[in-house]
């Protein structure tokens, strides 16, 4: 992960915490809310939200994490060979395709409407 992205998602809980209570804030100002009131919701706004961007920032973290497996993965699997190229194939191999092929041969049609 790179290190400007890290920071980012180091500060998305305290982001998404602020955002909720800025809105809060105002809302609870506009209806006409007690001071004691609008102070108590806030701090209840305040917590659960803190709470879902730290598991917004762990999901987006394991995100990035599998992202970054992927390709490492992809390398590690068989290349074809050239276009052209003859490739020899073991007797094992050579009856396991036949004997998919022979399953997908026994298939009952599928019937259309």
């Amino acid at each position: 992960m790179t290190g400007g992205m890290s920071t980012k998602l180091k500060l998305l809980p305290a982001f998404v915490m602020l955002l909720a209570g800025a809105l809060t804030s105002i809302i609870t100002y506009i209806i006409g809310y007690t001071m004691k009131s609008a102070l108590i919701i806030l701090l209840i706004v305040l917590i659960i939200f803190y709470i879902m961007g730290t598991v917004l920032q762990k999901l987006i973290y394991n995100f990035e994490k599998m992202n970054e497996k992927e390709p490492e993965e992809e390398t590690k699997e068989e290349e074809l060979p050239p276009e052209g190229t003859v490739v020899e194939k073991d007797e094992s191999e050579i009856n396991d395709a036949a004997s998919t092929a022979k399953d997908f041969g026994n298939r009952p049609p599928v019937e259309r409407s």
